[in-house]
């Protein structure tokens, strides 16, 4: 048994991609394939392995310099250097290296721009196998490097070999800008400055949500605009301690963000429905405050500064002072944290409405009810799809897991919760940069 089952597709996948592309030339630069014609422009070749770190070096500058990012990787350096083999192009893991067929042993294959970027496409994914994630990067860094046509033809010649497709998509920098800001965030110099930046980045996630929706209605035709999906999302294993606390977090960052949610009766998955975008982003701040949530409360617990409570000591046939229990603490923690999580985010986010005019405004009519009315679309967009969702999947419950409250057995715990989101930044520029 192979671990790599989809290698054998995906390399029949590229040989026939080079067949299209070899089929162009510059008095025929087009190639048709399935009736559409498309014009991929050349496939760079080279004349040695030397010039193929070159072009590396280049396309990881061109990342870098758009602020694509591919969780920090095309920061790194990649070399390449010849190998004795002439039947394979490998990437070296542990070295940062890709090790290219040169021209003496037979190598003529390998020393063109799809070779290369497939070997990059392995250090930039981190998958040493060809799985959907790789397919997906590796179609991201053809439209990063500036082939989006070759991403099509790829795209086309997956689905040919019978491969899975995979979701990819060009963001329009929003997202990089955020990873800017986190940037900044992470040096800042004090705790207002870093406290200040959450909303700053609600602020702009809600910026770019009304401008995606503008866009959506001045869309003509109604298949060409982008349409409310679902999608799972993992909260935990069943069983674990403050699951329920982890989805309410996540609950009020995705009301926040125009987001639907069903949740399993068992707290550990929900299913997010809504734009892309705005899951993509609802995602990455989720990720980014239960790391800084989950360590605040462990500061707190090892502080040792723990709510007491009175209770029946039955040997000593008397009431004794003890500290709470560690998940009460933990829990009435968790629920602080989360409420007053949504609470700045639903502040940031109403301002950003305003600001962007999607509140009517009688100074600018023209333009605040354009906006409002391209945000109510949104709104109706949203309802009807998540309305269908409940309706096909027979949901009638209410998720009721986390209404029973530990905040008054244990209020400092709760209070310190408080006090940790409120200086809670976002510090998660790996996740907000994916997509861009």
């Amino acid at each position: 048994m192979t671990n790599d089952p989809d290698r054998r597709a995906v390399y029949a996948a590229e040989e026939r991609l080079a067949a299209w592309l070899d089929s162009t030339t510059p008095e025929q630069p087009t190639v048709t394939v399935d009736g559409q014609t498309y014009e991929p422009g050349p496939d760079l070749r080279f004349t040695d392995p030397e010039s193929a770190a070159a072009y590396v070096e280049t396309v990881l500058g061109r990342l870098r310099s758009h602020e694509k990012d591919y969780d920090g990787r095309e920061q790194e350096h990649v070399s390449v250097r010849p190998r004795a083999g002439r039947r394979m192009a490998v990437y070296e893991r542990e070295t940062r290296t890709i090790a290219l067929p040169p021209f003496a042993v037979g190598g003529r294959w390998a020393l063109r721009a799809t070779v290369v970027l497939h070997e990059l496409t392995h250090h930039l994914s981190g998958e040493g196998e060809h799985t959907p994630a790789f397919r997906a990067t590796f179609l991201r860094l053809l439209e990063d490097a500036g082939l989006p046509v070759t991403a099509q033809l790829l795209q086309l010649a997956y689905a040919a070999e019978g491969l899975e497709q995979v979701a990819h998509s060009v963001d329009d920098g929003t997202l990089a800008k955020l990873a800017k800001l986190l940037r900044q965030a992470e040096r800042a110099s004090n705790e207002h400055e870093r406290a200040a930046f959450l909303s700053k980045a609600q602020a702009l996630a809600t910026r770019h949500s009304v401008a995606l929706a503008v866009a959506r209605a001045h869309t003509a035709k109604e298949e060409g605009r982008e349409q409310p999906v679902a999608e799972n999302y993992r909260i935990g294993d069943r069983g674990k301690k403050g699951l329920a606390r982890y989805v309410r977090l996540l609950l009020n960052i995705a009301h926040a963000n125009d987001l639907r949610c069903t949740i399993s009766h068992d707290s550990t998955a929900l299913t997010l429905h809504g734009f892309p975008s705005d899951i993509a982003v609802t995602k990455a701040i989720y990720e980014s405050l239960l790391v800084q949530m989950v360590a605040d409360c462990e500061r707190h617990l090892r502080s040792g500064s723990r709510d007491e409570q009175e209770v029946w000591d039955a040997s000593r046939r008397r009431w004794v002072v003890r500290p709470v229990a560690t998940i009460t603490a933990r829990l009435a923690f968790y629920e602080a944290y989360a409420w007053r999580i949504g609470e700045r985010l639903d502040e940031a986010r109403q301002a950003a409405l305003a600001a962007a005019g999607a509140v009517a405004d009688p100074a600018t009519p023209e333009r605040s009810n354009e906006t409002a009315l391209a945000v109510r679309q949104k709104e109706v967009d949203v309802h009807d799809f998540f309305a269908e969702a409940l309706r096909r999947n027979n949901i009638r419950g209410t998720w009721t897991a986390d209404r029973r409250t530990k905040v008054n057995e244990a209020p400092r715990a709760a209070a310190e919760g408080l006090r940790a989101a409120d200086r809670a930044r976002l510090s998660d520029e790996k996740a907000l940069g994916e997509a861009g």
